[in-house]
């Protein structure tokens, strides 16, 4: 992006004439023009104008612009916005970083208003925008680079304190005794759904499972579960945990359990907090370490490697830390899988990822993949090794190439057979790839369409923008249409095969596990399997079901409860009303609010 603006002596913009493209390469564009007290916007997907009375900030939809942080400053640490919404700042505290011999003194602020509550960033003393970090990406004036860590460390008191209090105030402790009476309760084991149940819960446990009006209440709490389905938490395969509202998104959305699959190792110290319940968050029970090859495309986080022997002391490295599988990216180089994936078995632990260029599914499973993560990793498997999958050329050649595959021939039948007999899971995260093949301008992906209103201003505005899915060739929007279509109907071969499917999201917390278990039922999978991969099989994939995944005596009681009956109707998931994990109790509409969601 390219970008030219004017802005006022306070930090207003008012001329911004943006153009380029996006990670894509999805041309994009902004501008912005304020002339005698009328605003006036166009980008790909707005042209609109305003008259305005007194100040407002124009938040860009495509690049940002102007200096909000100095605009709220000026003006009382409070401002309108355009289009809409309202800001307010506070300042948290100083603190002096070097670059060399000089030194800088920079304030750490509070914005809220406009989008998940809180929002921080660092300014300098004229309120300019200094620096933005977290443990996943941050940005940071040029020469600084060296004060990212210490400015995070600063910040994190506040962030924890923020969280921390929640995880004080939100729950309920679970009491000794309670009981939910006439809840639809779903077998995830047999995968049945057990209608008109009572549920004994003592001293955190499942104590009871029996027809309703059975037990007789001896002085503990009891809830009503007229019309709700009691089903085991949920389970999302693929996250990366890199925000600790990802853990308050997860629960409010009855995500009790998830697998991360790479992250800084900031993930051990997020781990402890969710399990002590210092932070209000799912258990982490799959640590996996993310190993690529150094270099200009290499993945954004986890270990980056020169050489094999590097390759195989971090796969030791990651054992020693209680990993429990390593998860190989794009940039590792063919012949380093094998010796990679031996010293990973060596040391108990699976080997699971993307499959790196210039390789095919089948050749990394030969040298010893476990899992393979991503449906177009599959779907690659049928177009060569001559593949940069470094590039997005992993997301537009499946794109173009999946809808002419064959998948009643011989080379897919066989490729099929292959995975059944190595064994081998499949991580789809399907819901990537609706959004990658036909996201379109001004649509609300399928994903929100239910709930965007519900999000803070500038959510629901880029929500409601739409695209930010891959460049469509002209003419080929069926094709792309049809390519997904048929990853669909791979999913479906998986299944009919008995091939282990991992329900994950790589996506937005909480929310896109709706969308990913929906997805399989709409390729054919019948809804009570599609629940019992996201509850059952994942407690068993992982080692735990002897305490979780599972609604009956003697599990913990790691529950949810969502009004109406998901077995016949998927979407109902998405109602969720109760959480009950870690011997607490949670309302998820008193999670959605603590980070400015509206309740549902």
């Amino acid at each position: 992006m390219r970008t030219v603006y004017r802005e006022t002596e306070e930090g207003f913009p008012t001329f911004i004439h943006a153009a380029g493209v996006d990670y894509f390469k999805n041309p994009v564009f902004e501008e912005f023009s304020l002339v005698n007290n009328v605003a006036a916007w166009k980008n790909p997907v707005e042209e609109e104008s305003q008259e305005i009375q007194g100040k407002a900030f124009y938040m860009g939809l495509k690049c940002n612009v102007g200096h909000l942080s100095k605009a709220l400053h000026e003006n009382g640490n409070k401002l309108k916005l355009l289009p809409y919404g309202e800001l307010e700042m506070k300042a948290l505290e100083t603190h002096d970083i070097k670059n060399g011999t000089n030194s800088i003194t920079l304030t750490l602020v509070e914005i809220k208003g406009s989008s998940f509550t809180p929002s921080y960033t660092w300014v300098d003393n004229d309120y300019v925008e200094f620096a933005s970090v977290n443990d996943w990406m941050s940005s940071i004036r040029k020469g600084y680079e060296a004060s990212i860590n210490e400015l995070l460390e600063a910040q994190k008191k506040y962030e924890l304190n923020y969280f921390s209090q929640l995880a004080t105030t939100l729950p309920q402790p679970l009491e000794d005794w309670m009981l939910i009476r006439n809840v639809n309760v779903f077998n995830a084991k047999e995968a049945v759904m057990q209608y008109g149940q009572d549920i004994l819960i003592e001293h955190g446990n499942i104590a009871a499972v029996v027809p309703a009006n059975s037990i007789v209440p001896s002085g503990g709490k009891i809830i009503d579960g007229t019309g709700k389905t009691a089903l085991p938490g949920l389970w999302d395969m693929h996250t990366h945990t890199s925000d600790i509202m990802d853990g308050i998104l997860d629960m409010a959305c009855g995500v009790t359990h998830i697998r991360d699959m790479g992250n800084s190792e900031q993930i051990l110290v997020k781990q402890k907090q969710f399990m002590s319940g210092k932070l209000i968050g799912p258990r982490i029970e799959v640590l996996s370490g993310l190993i690529d090859g150094a270099g200009p495309m290499a993945a954004p986080t986890g270990a980056l490697i020169n050489t094999l022997d590097e390759g195989l002391q971090m796969v030791r490295d990651f054992a020693h830390k209680g990993y429990q599988q390593i998860k190989l990216y794009s940039s590792i180089k063919p012949e380093w899988v094998k010796p990679m994936a031996d010293e990973a078995h060596k040391n108990n632990m699976r080997v699971c990822g993307h499959i790196p260029a210039y390789m095919t599914a089948t050749e990394a499973i030969a040298d010893g993949y476990d899992e393979v993560t991503h449906m177009n990793m599959l779907a690659l498997n049928f177009f060569g090794d001559t593949i940069d999958t470094r590039t997005p050329l992993r997301f537009s050649i499946p794109a173009q190439r999946t809808a002419g595959l064959d998948l009643h021939g011989k080379d897919f039948q066989d490729f099929i057979q292959f995975l059944k007999i190595e064994d081998i899971a499949v991580d789809p995260t399907l819901n990537v790839f609706e959004e990658l093949f036909m996201a379109k301008d001004k649509v609300v992906t399928p994903a929100f369409a239910w709930s965007v209103d519900h999000f803070p201003v500038s959510v629901k505005r880029s929500l409601k923008a739409g695209g930010g899915g891959l460049p469509v060739p002209p003419g080929m929007e069926t094709t792309y249409q049809k390519s997904f279509e048929a990853f669909q109907h791979i999913l479906l071969a998986l299944y009919n095969n008995g091939i282990r499917i991992l329900p994950g999201t790589d996506a937005f917390a909480g929310f896109y596990l709706f969308r990913e278990l929906e997805l399989y039922v709409q390729s054919g999978i019948p809804a009570e399997k599609v629940l019992q991969m996201a509850t059952w099989n994942t407690a068993v994939y992982t080692g735990k079901q002897n305490e979780f995944g599972n609604i009956e005596p003697g599990k913990k009681a790691d529950l949810i409860l969502v009004e109406g009956d998901p077995v016949q109707e998927i979407t109902n998931i998405r109602n969720t009303r109760i959480v009950i994990a870690n011997n607490k109790i949670y309302e998820s509409n008193a999670l959605f609010q603590s980070i400015s969601i509206s309740p549902f």
